[in-house]
């Protein structure tokens, strides 16, 4: 039964910090910093209670409701409450060594980690999915960049029509992907319905949950081609380098002819491509392993989207310049200064990083170490 069904255990350590957010940004209302290394997230009904039963009920909602620009742990330290007391009223807590900027606090936004409905953080198939989605999608058009050439000129054409910013060249990037993936050809459908995309065959379960040990809070940093970084004052709960991911991925042999082989033969194709075309740019960031993949959230540009497979490097970066200009508000284009992209020969010219334990790490890399065929 079922002999069409083939399933592979996927065993997965991060490399760099992974960020899979949930949405929710934890205000700084809602966080308190316990130490110069550590945060502490606090169960707010828990600490109303002891707050109300210490009388300062009425100050806490006047602070929580009112305008005070000022942080959690700076305002209970302001009515006399030590820090150091309020363990027992805390969801959890997290390691902030690297991540901490003292000099504006007030500013800093922390972003909270997906977690499941027992707190517990993970990562979702869906995001697991889309990374491999696109690995694979990058390695077809190396494999056989042929069968892409006429979409591939369309898309070159349509990149200097004038469109609103969040549909720019959403058609053709969708006409490529379908090239790739809908090839059922379904009775009574059109080719490109998704009920045809073979990828209904690839499924991949949630990550198993992880512990809010390991979690690190890590601050955005840009690094240039030039070797200098910008600090962002942004913090996200990330999954911890050097964490094991485990997941299982089921195919449907019968719709779908990828097999662990195939798949980490993608991998190899797509991390050299993302390395020779971007990230050798930037001159200490080392070549990394053929089993390495980039997941989850503040990756990069490049790690979602397949322009330097289709295009190569020189017309990959005019491209990406371009698409930028396009979508971006003029301000932030200026900004972030893309028109100078061409001239340093890479866009965007800035890699998504940060420090952990005193080291630059890229963002969401990791790499596969196991590829497990299920009886």
């Amino acid at each position: 039964m079922n002999q069409y069904l083939k399933s592979y255990q996927i065993s997965m350590l991060t490399v760099g910090p992974v960020f899979i957010g949930s949405g929710k940004e934890i205000g700084k209302k809602e966080y308190i910093f316990l130490n110069k290394k550590q945060i502490g997230i606090p169960d707010m009904q828990k600490l109303y209670a002891e707050l109300t039963r210490q009388r300062k009920q009425a100050a806490f909602e006047d602070y929580l409701l009112g305008t005070a620009n000022i942080r959690l742990s700076n305002w209970l330290l302001k009515e006399n409450i030590k820090l150091s007391s309020l363990q027992p009223f805390l969801k959890y807590t997290l390691d902030c060594g690297d991540a901490v900027n003292e000099s504006n606090p007030n500013k800093l936004q922390v972003m909270d980690a997906i977690k499941d409905a027992y707190g517990k953080p993970y990562i979702p198939g869906t995001s697991l999915k889309g990374m491999f989605r696109t690995i694979l999608l990058s390695a077809d058009i190396i494999h056989a960049p042929d069968k892409y050439r006429t979409v591939q000129n369309t898309l070159l054409q349509s990149a200097d029509r004038k469109t609103g910013r969040t549909n720019y060249l959403s058609k053709e990037t969708q006409n490529i992907e379908n090239i790739c993936y809908c090839n059922l050809k379904r009775p009574d459908t059109k080719p490109t319905d998704a009920v045809n995309d073979i990828m209904q065959g690839f499924i991949i379960s949630d990550s198993e949950p992880l512990s809010i040990d390991d979690l690190v809070l890590c601050q955005k940093i840009e690094l240039h081609t030039n070797e200098t970084e910008t600090k962002l004052p942004l913090l996200r709960e990330c999954i911890k380098p050097n964490t094991e991911i485990r997941f299982t991925i089921t195919i449907d042999t019968s719709i779908c002819n990828i097999t662990g082989k195939s798949l980490m033969t993608a991998v190899k194709q797509f991390i050299q491509n993302y390395y020779n075309n971007f990230a050798k740019a930037f001159p200490n960031v080392p070549p990394p392993k053929t089993n390495y993949v980039i997941c989850g959230g503040g990756s990069g540009f490049v790690s979602k989207t397949i322009i330097y497979p289709m295009f190569g490097k020189n017309n990959g970066t005019n491209l990406t310049q371009k698409i930028f200009e396009k979508t971006m508000a003029p301000k932030i284009y200026n900004m972030h200064k893309h028109s100078r992209d061409n001239t340093l020969g890479v866009s965007p010219h800035i890699m998504k990083c940060t420090r952990y334990q005193e080291k630059l790490l890229q963002m969401g890399m990791c790499k596969i170490v196991k590829v497990i065929a299920m009886p």
